[in-house]
């Protein structure tokens, strides 16, 4: 299998046949893995190695095969992400449309894959997919010059997102926690008051962990804020947040932002920054603690709580 997909174009472009023996290599997988439980049943109890060995093999055809379909199709889509973003997306559909009609196609190739592969693949390409379609905006490519302008770019993106999400929900992706991604950024977008966007910050933490403070001042510089002292009050926020992860585990260990670079460096100055209002930190401390577990007794200091600061 690893010499098929060495050097599969050596002969020329990859066709529909070196997809579809693809596809029939991966699909030998679910047999074999069921082939072998049955012999482990009736096997000796030194056969439990062999098992894992062959489990361990199948995998790595499984993984390599979806690697190679998911790569076809990110070969052909990435043209088309390459000009969302832009001040054209604004006023044309005509590049995400041909996204969701190349998805749409080769998901009917993808069609004929055994299940187990079919739905780790297609996980994977809900997941690529979005990761391409937020990188372009992270790398700030459009800059909105007003009000009237970020309402565009938030309401092309939830459009957008929302059109994703039933894409995915009708190709049967099990990783719906994806979803909430693009309308967070979204709606960060389209707030207009300082404590509003800093919930909105914390609920996009809350529900992707890895997000960052350089992902968010990415995100302030597409909505065209220059306010030194606004932005650091809303990054505030997810230092916080970061802090407190060492304190207490995860909810998802899934990578999404961390695939996302953000090159843009967060500048800070020293000093006390405001805090959110006493009512907003408590939501944003429910908003932490209900994802993580019981909060702690508010009336007690908590050990080595940050100060506001940047």
């Amino acid at each position: 299998v690893e010499q098929f997909h060495k050097r599969p174009g050596e002969s020329g472009p990859q066709t529909d046949s070196y997809v579809g023996r693809t596809i029939m290599l991966v699909n030998c997988c679910p047999p074999f893995r069921e082939y072998v439980e049955q012999l482990t049943q009736f096997g000796h109890p030194e056969s439990d190695a062999p098992r894992r060995q062959a489990s361990a093999a199948l995998d790595k055809v499984t993984q390599l095969c979806n690697r190679v379909l998911a790569q076809q199709l990110f070969e052909e889509l990435r043209p088309y992400f390459h000009k969302l973003m832009k001040r054209k997306w604004l006023t044309s559909s005509e590049s995400f449309d041909a996204i969701v009609t190349l998805l749409t196609d080769y998901a009917q190739t993808l069609r004929k894959m055994q299940p187990e592969p079919y739905k780790a693949l297609v996980n994977e390409v809900h997941r690529r997919v979005l990761v391409e379609y937020l990188r372009p905006l992270l790398q700030v490519r459009l800059v909105c010059s007003s009000t009237k302008m970020r309402g565009k770019v938030a309401a092309r993106l939830q459009d957008e997102g929302r059109q994703l999400q039933e894409l995915f929900g009708q190709l049967k992706s099990t990783s719906s926690w994806l979803n909430a991604a693009v309308p967070h950024l979204a709606e960060i977008l389209r707030l207009e008051d300082t404590p509003s966007i800093q919930m909105e910050v914390g609920v996009l933490v809350r529900d992707f962990p890895d997000v960052r403070r350089k992902h968010v001042a990415a995100l302030l510089d597409v909505r065209g804020l220059r306010a030194q002292a606004q932005r650091q009050e809303i990054l505030a926020v997810v230092k916080d947040l970061e802090l407190s992860e060492a304190e207490a585990p995860l909810c998802r260990e899934q990578a999404f932002f961390a695939e996302i670079p953000a090159t843009r460096e967060v500048r800070c100055f020293p000093g006390a920054l405001p805090r959110l209002p006493p009512a907003h930190l408590a939501c944003l401390g429910w908003l932490r603690w209900g994802c993580l577990g019981p909060a702690p007794d508010a009336g007690q200091p908590q050990p080595g709580e940050p100060e506001a600061q940047v």
